[in-house]
């Protein structure tokens, strides 16, 4: 039984040091960006209600989620995704807030899936939600965002996929498609199932030109906007719907490209997203080492109405913060904040660990990163591990020295040792490294 507690539950994962570090570095990134577009942070419960996680999220992830009753007999579960939560906290709280809304929010989720590269059942995700606009300069504005987080972290080569729903379910709902089946089929388009789509719209009742009309949008991509949509109107010419959101699509490709926004976009007609409240533009990121989307996103402008709020627009991104981490390390991007300055007090003797705890505090109060022995050690054997785990200098509290109010400072790389006062230390210090920023 106890050999069975040193595994993490299946899916879930520790986080050590280093790891955990960049995870808050790119945390972080997102948050500083949040900033910098006017996105303001909320925080929503990690579990909700159900049916407020299930509505319009879509079958599969339905399927996978942790789902349990409390005990008070209601039905729960652990957040799979953030738009839901947000939607709601909207229509609760901010349904008369001027308009847009920006929020921003990151933290983890929870789906059932089945553990592989880039898959865990606990993950991270930071998102960004603008709500209260149709316009398509909203949309490019969350493009735009996506491309300078991208940017910011210094990634190479990266692009964005970018298609439109109201194309494809345009198609559908002319034929005569019931929105259920929709639903199933671009479930099935979202994990590349072609085939196995156009089978699932012939036994719809899809006729031969709506197969043949699919199956030509799937064929229809590239990186050249004007020509992708020109493509997409001879496709669709006879499905009078799709003309909309073709226009859609084109107003915020043209304003993208005239905001003067440097972004690799791959226009892919046939391109779906899983989850089945999208209406509008959708995308998704990519690195060319990592073949899963890095983050994604698009317009849903039905969910906030769903969840009891007035009918509200809205789009927004979710970037996924473990697979930016696995990007980053094959692309080696993200340099490893490293702390300039690490300092240990060293008591010679028992009686001055008091003194070795004061002189500590005064170090931290000055933004030092500092370290106190606490394993009892001898100086010889403080220094040696002092070296193995890099820090920079050591302070070292002796009862002779500490009779003149004074300490030995070390310096681990050069071996030189000075006597001086705390206040000596702390300039010594502070002028030639980097203390730890606030």
């Amino acid at each position: 039984m106890a050999s069975a507690f040193r595994q993490t539950v299946r899916g879930m994962r520790d986080l050590l040091p280093e790891e955990a570090e960049t995870m808050r570095q790119i945390e972080d990134l997102t948050r500083t960006l949040a900033g910098i577009f006017g996105y303001r942070e909320v925080i929503t419960p990690i579990m909700e209600h159900y049916d407020l996680l299930s509505a319009k999220v879509g079958e599969e992830i339905r399927q996978r989620m942790y789902v349990f009753e409390d005990l008070g007999g209601r039905k729960v579960a652990l957040r799979p995704e953030f738009t839901a939560s947000i939607a709601r906290l909207v229509a609760t709280w901010m349904m008369y807030d001027p308009k847009p809304i920006r929020l921003f929010c990151a933290g983890s989720l929870y789906r059932y899936d089945e553990p592989q590269f880039g898959r865990y059942r606990e993950f991270w995700q930071a998102n960004y939600e603008l709500i209260g606009s149709t316009r398509p300069e909203a949309d490019a504005e969350v493009i735009a965002l996506t491309n300078e987080f991208m940017k910011r972290l210094e990634m190479r080569n990266y692009y964005l996929k970018v298609g439109h729903v109201g194309i494809l379910r345009g198609i559908l709902k002319e034929e005569g498609i019931e929105e259920v089946h929709q639903n199933s089929i671009m479930q099935l388009l979202d994990k590349k199932q072609l085939d196995e789509a156009l089978t699932l719209i012939q036994k719809s009742g899809g006729s031969s030109k709506c197969q043949e009309t699919l199956r030509r949008l799937f064929e229809t991509r590239g990186n050249d906007p004007v020509q992708v949509l020109k493509d997409i109107r001879g496709v669709v010419r006879d499905y009078e719907s799709t003309h909309v959101a073709a226009e859609n699509l084109e107003d915020i490709l043209d304003l993208t490209v005239e905001s003067g926004v440097e972004v690799n976009l791959v226009i892919e007609a046939g391109f779906a997203r899983g989850l089945e409240y999208y209406t509008g533009v959708i995308f998704e990121v990519y690195v060319p080492e990592v073949d899963i989307a890095l983050g994604g996103g698009g317009r849903y402008d039905g969910l906030i109405e769903l969840f009891g709020g007035e009918p509200t627009p809205a789009v927004g991104v979710a970037l996924g913060l473990d697979r930016l981490m696995l990007a980053v390390a094959k692309q080696k991007t993200l340099e490893k904040p490293s702390i300039k300055l690490k300092v240990l007090v060293v008591p010679i003797i028992d009686e001055l660990r008091g003194k070795a705890l004061e002189a500590s505090s005064k170090l931290r109060a000055s933004g030092i990163c500092t370290e106190v022995e606490v394993m009892g050690r001898a100086v010889s054997k403080a220094l040696s591990d002092a070296n193995r785990r890099g820090i920079t200098h050591v302070v070292i509290v002796g009862p002779k020295e500490l009779k003149e109010g004074r300490f030995v400072l070390r310096n681990m790389e050069t071996e030189e040792q000075k006597i001086l006062g705390l206040e000596e230390i702390l300039e010594e210090l502070s002028s030639k490294h980097t203390v730890i920023r606030s």
